[in-house]
């Protein structure tokens, strides 16, 4: 009997130090995107090496843009506060509220503004290549 808990004890033990087993007290997981494409419909497609992510968080006052660009590599854009709308050239325009997210296109000039009365606060993740830019502007 004795030898029976140490083993269960033991087990739990290595179980643990794994990640086999997870407390997960007060957490809460909610996924906000999984997708394959782009929000143009972009088949998504990542660097084949030295393959790199890049965080960065945007912020917009009322009436500000970001400007002319693209992204030679796929991004994760998740709105934190505000409205965002993206000008994509040849597409529709597209608006994005707190809490949704979204995959910008890919090398496709785009803008993305904040035509709102709030601030606009945007987390945008690239999924890019040690070395070379996650944007380009004309």
């Amino acid at each position: 009997m004795h030898s029976r808990r140490l083993f269960a004890a033991l087990a739990l033990m290595v179980m643990a130090g794994t990640g086999l087993v997870w407390a997960q007290v007060g957490m809460r997981s909610t996924t906000t995107l999984q997708t394959t494409v782009t929000a143009i419909g972009q088949p998504l497609q990542f660097p084949q090496s030295r393959s790199q992510f890049t965080g960065v968080v945007i912020e917009l006052a009322p009436g500000g843009e970001v400007g002319r660009h693209m992204h030679p590599v796929p991004n994760f854009v998740y709105v934190l506060e505000g409205e965002i709308a993206i000008e994509a050239e040849g597409h529709p325009v597209r608006t994005y509220s707190a809490g949704q997210s979204f995959v910008e296109s890919v090398n496709t000039w785009h803008n993305g503004l904040n035509r709102g009365s709030a601030p606009l606060r945007i987390l945008v993740v690239f999924a890019g290549e040690e070395g070379r830019p996650v944007t380009v502007r004309p």
